[in-house]
């Protein structure tokens, strides 16, 4: 005994839509399969039938209703159904699996300012913080979209998401941290979107490492120990 076929996902529609959506399903199906459109294809015939079948009972409200309340509860998956068709791996290629969305292309690429950030040595005696400002723009209609992170402890900055709409620009602050500073004080503040990226350089200048002290000709003599006297005993 052949199982009951799953009528909605014969027509690629979910158990609670419209009826005009089930109409808009049947119609679209039918239009790529119909034999008189597909001469090549052998099994043209049995795959409208299929359609109708689905639709003629989908499509009255009556039929629908007592096919609902055969179906039970969960009823069968459009796998399920797909996997009986002969032709199954090319009805999920076109049903199953979504066409990705084309990249977007700005229509002038996000900047970012300053492009570059210095902190002295000398600033981060006197304050235990400096703070700078990076400002992000978007030249785009579009909504840029994306998150925040430095690559360095001793950078702090926003955690989290960064939003910034078509034509807009928003600024933001970042923080270097004295005590946490790590030679050779480099890093970054990185922006990650879905289309565009963008880096920050952030350096730490006016740092001298100490030198090592160059021994001298006589410093580099052997040590030789001063001879202790020994005191006869009388």
């Amino acid at each position: 005994m052949n199982p009951q076929p799953d009528h909605y996902a014969t027509l690629n529609v979910r158990p609670d839509a419209t009826d005009a959506e089930i109409k808009r399903g049947y119609r679209k199906l039918m239009r790529a399969v119909h034999p008189d459109a597909n001469t090549s294809d052998p099994d043209a015939t049995q795959k409208a039938a299929a359609l109708n079948a689905a639709f003629e009972t989908l499509g009255d409200p009556e039929k629908r209703r007592s096919y609902d309340g055969t179906r039970g509860r969960k009823g069968r998956g459009r796998y399920e159904v797909w996997a009986e068709q002969p032709d199954w791996e090319d009805i999920v290629a076109e049903q199953a699996v979504a066409p990705r969305a084309p990249k977007h292309v700005h229509s002038q690429d996000p900047s970012i300012d300053p492009g570059e950030l210095e902190v002295d040595m000398a600033e981060l005696r006197e304050q235990p913080r400096v703070r700078r400002t990076i400002r992000v723009t978007n030249h785009c209609g579009c909504t840029l979209v994306g998150d925040v992170s430095t690559s360095e402890q001793w950078v702090w900055g926003p955690v989290g998401q960064i939003r910034v709409g078509p034509n807009t620009s928003v600024a933001f602050d970042i923080e270097v941290i004295a005590r946490k500073v790590a030679f050779p004080g480099i890093s970054r503040a990185i922006f990650v979107t879905k289309d565009w990226s963008g880096v920050v350089p952030v350096k730490i200048t006016g740092y001298e490492p100490k030198r090592r002290r160059v021994p001298s000709a006589a410093s580099d003599m052997a040590y030789a120990p001063v001879r202790r006297r020994k005191w006869a005993r009388r």
